[in-house]
């Protein structure tokens, strides 16, 4: 007998070695259930994963096509309580999010350009963006010394289209959108949330933009980019009026004695 021959007469025991072990055990299995006919009764989760041919087969009874469209329905239900679960996780953090900026604000000190810096730190903290811009456009008529680094009124020009849906807007920015908004950050922003800023007589722009394609895609929910918005558009608004009031009031006079 040569190598080979031993070599194949080796595995063909092997095979036959193994399949009587398989057959004993099943025959063992069959035995147990045979003297415990309560088993699948104190499991019935088990019943549900077994995959019982039937006698008619390549037919199938109208029982087994109604037991298997009941399961497919099951894991649907399944996978989407699991979804919704997951969302509702989300939504939990964001809403914890829009609570710190809001007492951020609250808890603010200090003029308008320390308002702005404060705004621009919450977002980047809390909501992990990675870069963040907030552009102001004012009448010509205002003298707003406080604001000149985010008095930007062509930039938030380029985005008449945010303001005409008059809601945030989500996606992917052009080159020259990108650029003007962050500037040398511009290659971090892969997408960005633009939230629009307007009382009527002022308009501004905030944008939070992410490395991340697929964390501020067009069809992402805007709820809380909204709450977000009403938020800094209303302590700006607090804050504008209150620096056009100090620059256009004249300082009391002080009469000698």
């Amino acid at each position: 007998m040569n190598e080979e021959q031993e070599i194949s007469e080796s595995l063909e025991m092997a095979d036959s070695s193994e399949s009587l072990e398989i057959a004993d055990s099943e025959e063992k299995t069959v035995a147990w259930l045979r003297d415990h006919p309560e088993f699948f009764t104190r499991h019935p989760e088990l019943v549900e994963s077994l995959r019982i041919p039937h006698p008619c087969w390549p037919a199938v009874s109208l029982l087994e096509y109604q037991n298997r469209l009941l399961r497919e329905h099951v894991q649907r239900l399944h996978d989407k309580l699991i979804e919704l679960v997951d969302i509702a996780r989300d939504n939990d953090r964001l809403a914890g999010r829009v609570q710190r900026l809001a007492l951020g604000l609250l808890d603010a000190r200090g003029g308008l350009d320390e308002l702005l810096h404060g705004i621009k730190a919450i977002l980047r903290d809390e909501f992990k963006a990675d870069c963040v811009a907030l552009c102001l456009a004012t009448p010509h008529t205002a003298n707003l010394s406080a604001i000149g680094e985010w008095l930007r009124p062509d930039v938030v020009g380029l985005f008449e289209g945010v303001f005409r849906a008059g809601r945030p807007q989500c996606g992917p920015l052009s080159l020259e959108q990108a650029d003007a908004l962050f500037g040398d950050s511009a290659c971090h922003a892969v997408s960005a949330a633009l939230i629009p800023l307007d009382n009527g007589q002022w308009r501004g722009l905030l944008a939070v933009g992410s490395g991340d394609a697929h964390r501020f895609h067009a069809g992402v929910g805007t709820l809380f980019l909204e709450r977000i918005g009403q938020l800094v558009n209303q302590a700006l608004q607090t804050r504008l009026l209150a620096e056009e009031w100090r620059e256009t009031s004249d300082p009391p006079s002080v009469q000698g004695g």
